[in-house]
């Protein structure tokens, strides 16, 4: 078994457990990115991918983020940046302490973490067209500040709009590091979105995700969510996944070039035993 099956069944443990907090206590999950064109495409994971991502409504996810501690095994960790100041994301990630995994980074550097899952908040956006792109705007410059942060991690490959193209080159420039840290802005992002509502909200989703304003779709989309099959399992997604992943994607349906299919984690222990590809 490859390297990358294994890690696909790390996951399917942790989200099983993820899945059973929501159906407990009532509160709604829904794939997210790649899981979600995985769940359509493959019926379960992208052969090349190596993780799983789930959006929690705002609401739920805060209830989710008080309970997973006390009800996840104890080799289940909730991290997020309120958690561990070291962290670099503002989501939340459920990390497998018993699974140590090697993450391919930037120029070829490696970081030593564990196997995990991503958690993301659902937020709503303002129904003003001209005010939802101001929105944008101001959590895509705070985002970019807490990425300049981390300078040695930024992917300077990854196709990117216009306007955040402009922001880091700009920023780049700056002694960014006496200016703020990582962490005031990722409370600063924290506070724009939990102030938009998802109730009543015409475009909903997660600005925080890889293609930014692209995962921000109509709320439709989204709906109450229907079961679909995802490997051996059953997970919620959207209402309306053709239409979410045309929006996000495109061609979601066409393979990319095989130079594209990278994984980012190898697995190396699993519960003590070290595992060899």
């Amino acid at each position: 078994m490859s390297s990358t099956d294994l890690l696909h069944q790390v996951d399917l443990e942790i989200v099983k457990e993820v899945v059973k907090i929501c159906d407990n206590h009532g509160l709604t999950y829904y794939m997210l990115g790649g899981t979600m064109l995985g769940a359509i495409r493959h019926k379960g994971f992208i052969p090349w991918d190596d993780d799983i991502d789930l959006g929690i409504p705002r609401q739920d996810y805060e209830k989710f983020l008080e309970i997973a501690p006390s009800e996840l095994s104890n080799h289940l960790k909730v991290v997020n940046y309120k958690t561990d100041p070291e962290y670099h994301y503002y989501i939340t990630r459920i990390l497998d302490t018993d699974t140590k995994v090697v993450e391919e980074r930037i120029g070829g550097d490696k970081k030593y973490t564990n196997a995990s899952i991503d958690i993301f908040p659902i937020d709503g956006t303002p129904n003003n067209s001209i005010l939802r792109k101001i929105y944008f705007i101001r959590v895509l410059y705070h985002r970019a500040l807490m990425s300049l942060c981390y300078k040695d991690s930024i992917d300077r490959k990854r196709p990117r709009g216009i306007l955040e193209k402009i922001l880091l080159w700009m920023m780049e420039r700056l002694p960014i590091e006496k200016m703020t840290t990582a962490y005031q802005q990722k409370e600063k992002i924290d506070k724009l979105l939990r102030k938009q509502n998802i109730e009543g909200a015409k475009f909903i989703g997660n600005i925080m995700g890889a293609y930014r304003t692209r995962e921000i779709v109509p709320a439709e989309f989204y709906g109450r969510g229907r079961m679909y099959p995802f490997e051996n399992i059953e997970l919620r997604g959207m209402d309306l996944p053709n239409e979410y992943l045309e929006y996000t994607y495109g061609d979601y349906m066409k393979l990319p070039p095989e130079h594209e299919r990278k994984t980012h984690f190898k697995i190396l222990e699993i519960h003590g035993q070290n595992v060899e590809d």
